[in-house]
């Protein structure tokens, strides 16, 4: 498993999946020896082929590097034919694009059915159960809520008691307003009127109690003609204590607003428990239940009557639950339901919302615990308002097939491809005539019916396109026949022709008949400056039977710069397959440019006057050294020539002369050029460090030692350097100051002096300039290295030996004995 992640890592460092990793723990990407491609599943193979061709690989390329990670030949083998087996898979399935396999689906469905019916019973409360409580959710929801408005008007059915403000307008005649609070005796006190009874009544009754009391001192309230008249409501309103107890998620007592009924004050305790009922929740005054408050009615049936306002001291009394069911598959609502003894599956359906758009409607399955055992059984449609539902039981409602019993599908070469109704007469020729007939480039001498046989298995059906068209053959259809009639251009190559050189967009572009060379160079954005418009190459392949010594037919001839109508260039026209060639002209030159930095006058860039400039005639441009130049430590970097790829003129070899990995490496390498200046490093460009005697230079400028400049060197002259740096097998590894005069030993004693696995006679020195030296072995006497400011001195590691096992031992000693035996046999027998 380790290997495997290694590789999993690799293919995503790879592709810059630096996000990915990060999550992974960071072994080392190049330990693949060990891996086994038969432990990576379908999705990771698959994953691998989209990371390939969103990065513009080949499978070629990716596979050289995981080669170079350490993958075997043997793994990529297996990595081959998993691409293979899975990019056939998906073909056929594309192609095809059959319906899931009836079968299959059948094996899908039951699998989902019985992992659900099969699970324990007692997971119903919810416990290791995916299904929740059908309505606890209501009572968890922070986004909702049920408190009751003190803004509205006070319900004519609203019951007075201690502690309610009563307010008493009286207008017309009269004017007065009267404010009192209802005493704990139940009463208000009125002037001129004196003590009114109100507690227990309702607002109603209230109210036709005040009116008769303040009649017998404003006459105006009575008669046929009142001119006085009182309006009566409620100011500041009681709370009151009521008691929730039994299953609750938070039994006690509340202090509530007066207003509040039974399923307000049930939400300020959190609902039912785990266990609590949301059907049998009683309301208990003075002893007496007055009412039974059913959840489910009240939310999502609307019923209101067994929702009563509450008084203060009343009780709410949350039972056990009576009756759970579990209802699952294709319902708009899965969930856990409580259900009383008498209620169907007509009753649980309309709970639950109903089916589902792709549910079985015609039976629903049951799994039920009977006394000893469970069983199954299955409802009807017709029998679903008699089924009552038992506690325990588990309801599945599958899901309509995925297959038609009446589709057909065409699809390619017709005008209108798609899906149809299949008719008891519907044959192949009406289904074309539906799609509109054929297209202009439809293939006529064979068509195909991928067929679906009652055995589930595929077979095809061949028929001639042009004599169905006729009307001399027909094929009746049918259900989930797919007809494919292919395109002429499906089953040919596709036809390019190719443009490489001095164009503004080199590339391949799809072939048209009677294209000039003139028209694909416009095309291709037209010519650069300096190409050659007086020898045009266009290389055309030759058929299998031409002469097989020749690799291709040369045809040359020139062309107008402007690229108006040549006479023997416009008359040429261009077949499939043709390479046009542009080529450059020695008349226009690009300029080249190198780079000089650190401790000279004048660092930057310098424009080559000459093909013969050498680096002396650069630092005289550049001003010379500064006083603290190094000039020992001076180099040069140049860049190399990367697949082919030319880096001062911009052009990639022809694809014929590099593999495919090789040109998209060129290709990129070149695009980046284009792009980047001088001084932009990038990981695919070589960069070759070149030592360089500095000091010669300067003596003898045009001597040996003075190179010839090229387009894109850079020349770095450190400052003065004055330390020297241990590397390798020493003891203790570290940077040391140069002193002038010291032995190359001398350093290394600096430096702890050799480890046990060092290899001394292979110690090597690089200077700062780039240029290194090795240790000199003659017999028993080692010739170390001279040391100079800015060096790093390295020290290799021997090869770890492997001492011989015991039992290796013995069996080359065994396998020596039997040679020796087998020699005396033979030296025997010759004698």
């Amino acid at each position: 498993m380790k290997a495997l992640r290694c590789l999993l890592i690799t293919i995503n460092f790879i592709f810059g999946l630096v996000s990915y990793t990060q999550n992974l723990d960071s072994p080392s990407s190049n330990d693949l020896n060990n891996v086994n491609i038969d432990e990576l599943s379908d999705e990771q193979i698959q994953q691998f082929l989209d990371k390939v061709k969103e990065n513009r690989l080949t499978l070629e390329q990716a596979e050289l590097i995981a080669k170079q990670r350490g993958v075997s030949s043997f793994q990529l083998s297996k990595l081959r034919d998993r691409i293979r087996l899975l990019q056939a898979d998906s073909s056929r399935r594309e192609f095809i694009n059959i319906s899931p396999n009836r079968s299959r689906k059948k094996i899908e469905e039951g699998d989902n059915l019985y992992s659900f019916l099969l699970s324990p019973s007692d997971s119903l409360q919810g416990k290791g159960s995916k299904l929740k409580i059908f309505g606890m959710d209501i009572f968890r929801r922070l986004d909702i809520n049920f408190e009751p408005s003190l803004n509205a008007a006070t319900p004519e059915g609203y019951i007075l008691g201690t502690g309610d403000e009563i307010i008493i307008d009286v207008f017309g005649a009269s004017e007065i307003t009267y404010q009192q609070f209802i005493n704990p005796d139940g009463k208000i006190l009125i002037g001129g009127v004196g003590p009114v009874s109100l507690g227990g009544l309702t607002v109603r009754q209230a109210k036709v109690r005040l009116f008769n009391r303040l009649s017998t001192i404003y006459s105006g309230l009575k008669g046929q003609s009142p001119n006085t008249f009182i309006n009566v409501s409620i100011g500041d309103i009681r709370s009151i204590k009521v008691n929730v107890v039994g299953a609750v998620t938070q039994p006690g007592t509340y202090t509530i607003s007066s207003f509040s009924t039974a399923f307000n004050v049930l939400y300020s305790a959190g609902g039912p428990g785990e266990n609590g009922s949301m059907r049998e929740i009683q309301i208990i005054r003075k002893g007496e239940k007055i009412a039974t408050l059913d959840i489910y009615k009240y939310l999502f049936l609307g019923e209101d009557s067994q929702n009563p306002q509450l008084l203060d001291q009343d009780i709410v009394l949350v039972k056990p639950y009576l009756n759970r069911v579990k209802l699952a598959g294709n319902v708009k609502n899965p969930a856990i339901y409580e259900l009383k003894e008498d209620e169907t599956v007509d009753f649980l359906l309309s709970v639950s919302g109903g089916f589902s758009e792709k549910a079985f409607k015609e039976s629903i399955t049951i799994d039920r615990v009977g006394k000893k055992e469970k069983r199954i059984k299955t409802v009807n449609v017709e029998h679903f308002s008699l089924e009552q539902i038992q506690n325990g039981d588990s309801i599945f409602v599958t899901s309509l097939m995925d297959t038609y019993s009446n589709r057909i599908r065409i699809q390619g070469a017709v005008n209108r491809p798609g899906i149809h109704e299949l008719t008891k007469e519907l044959s192949l020729s009406k289904v074309i005539s539906l799609a509109g007939g054929l297209r202009e480039d439809a293939y006529l001498k064979r068509g195909n019916i991928i067929r679906l046989t009652d055995s589930l298995r595929l077979t095809n059906l061949t028929f001639d396109v042009k004599e169905v068209t006729k009307g001399n053959q027909d094929i009746l259809l049918s259900p989930e026949d797919l007809i494919v009639i292919n395109s002429i251009f499906d089953l040919e190559e596709k036809k390019l022709v190719t443009i490489q050189g001095q164009v503004q967009i080199p590339g391949d572009y799809p072939f048209v008949s009677d294209m000039s060379v003139e028209d694909l160079i416009k095309l291709a954005g037209g010519l650069k400056e300096n190409a050659n418009v007086k020898n045009v190459e266009v290389a055309r392949r030759l058929l299998a039977d031409n002469d097989l010594s020749k690799s291709s037919d040369i045809f040359t001839f020139p062309i107008n710069k402007d690229l108006s109508v040549n006479e023997q260039a416009s008359s040429f026209k261009l077949m499939p397959f043709d390479i046009v060639l542009i080529k450059s002209t020695q008349l226009v030159r690009d300029q080249k440019t190198v780079k000089i930095e650190g401790e000279v006058k004048y660092p930057g860039f310098y424009a080559l006057e000459t093909n013969e400039d050498k680096i002396s005639d650069l630092l005289k441009r550049a001003g010379g050294l500064t006083i603290y130049g190094y000039a020992e430590g001076a180099y040069l970097i140049r860049r190399t020539d990367y697949y082919g790829f030319n880096s001062e003129t911009g052009e990639i070899p022809a694809k014929s002369d590099l593999l495919e990995g090789e040109l998209f490496k060129a290709q990129q390498i070149r695009d980046l050029l284009l792009k980047d200046s001088i001084s932009d490093t990038n990981e695919l460009i070589e960069k070759q460090r070149i030592g360089i005697n500095l000091p010669k230079i300067l003596e003898q400028p045009n001597s040996k030692f003075d190179l010839i400049l090229k387009n894109g060197d850079l020349i770095s002259i450190p400052q003065k350097l004055e330390t020297v740096r241990v590397r390798g097998e020493v003891l203790y590894p570290n940077t040391v100051k140069f002193t002038k005069g010291a032995s190359f030993k001398k350093y290394i004693s600096a430096s702890g002096g050799f480890s046990s696995k060092a290899k001394v006679g292979k110690s090597y020195v690089i200077y700062a300039n780039g240029s290194a030296q090795r240790t000199k072995n003659f017999l028993l006497f080692k010739n170390f290295p001279s040391v100079k400011p800015g060096a790093d001195i390295l020290i290799p590691v021997k090869k770890e030996q492997v001492k011989l096992s015991s039992t290796e031992i013995v069996g080359i000693a065994s396998g020596l004995a039997s040679l020796a035996f087998i020699v005396f046999q033979i030296v025997n027998l010759n004698n």
